[in-house]
């Protein structure tokens, strides 16, 4: 008879244990802290160093924004040192442009055609404004001021437009 108790419990002991690694494995699947698929895990990976990729650009077309803002504003009256310094933006601006053609390759990597798209135009209308203001231009009329003021809310609506669709799909990774 204690045989039988003995074999009845390691049995309850044993099915206890299976219990447990079953509902641990359950608990990390659904948790939702990474630790999941690793497909999911490189997914994620991928459209964060996207996210970051553009925040660089970004970051190099807001003091950009900023030296083409404070120029179109004083035109000729502007001191040759800040001209010589939205030269040298401007060329760090193209240099970091590489970072968008890489997030956009890594969009279309993981078949994000529409995102791609998006900051293939956002890009574009950076690009677009960046040939409109140079350090040698002579001045600017009230037309250009409005329309630099237009691109510049058309480059801030798309950004916000890619990164809630960015957003989205970080999400759903």
């Amino acid at each position: 008879m204690e045989t039988m108790d003995i074999s009845i419990l390691i049995g309850t002991f044993s099915a206890g244990i299976l219990t447990c690694g079953l509902a641990a494995l359950v608990a990390l699947r659904f948790r939702g802290d990474g630790q999941g698929d690793p497909a999911e895990q490189t997914r994620r990976a991928l459209l964060e160093s996207v996210a970051q990729n553009v925040s660089e650009v970004h970051h190099v077309y807001q003091q950009f924004l900023a030296l083409a803002l404070e120029f179109s504003r004083q035109g000729n009256s502007w001191p040759a040192h800040r001209k010589q310094e939205l030269r040298r933006t401007t060329d760090e601006l193209v240099k970091v442009f590489r970072n968008l053609t890489e997030a956009e390759a890594t969009l279309l990597l993981l078949g994000e055609k529409k995102l791609e798209r998006a900051l293939r135009i956002y890009g574009a209308k950076i690009v677009h404004l960046r040939r409109q203001i140079y350090a040698e231009k002579d001045s600017f009329t009230g037309d250009d001021i409005h329309g630099i003021d237009q691109v510049r809310q058309d480059i801030a609506e798309l950004r916000e437009t890619f990164y809630d669709a960015l957003s989205s799909r970080f999400k759903l990774a």
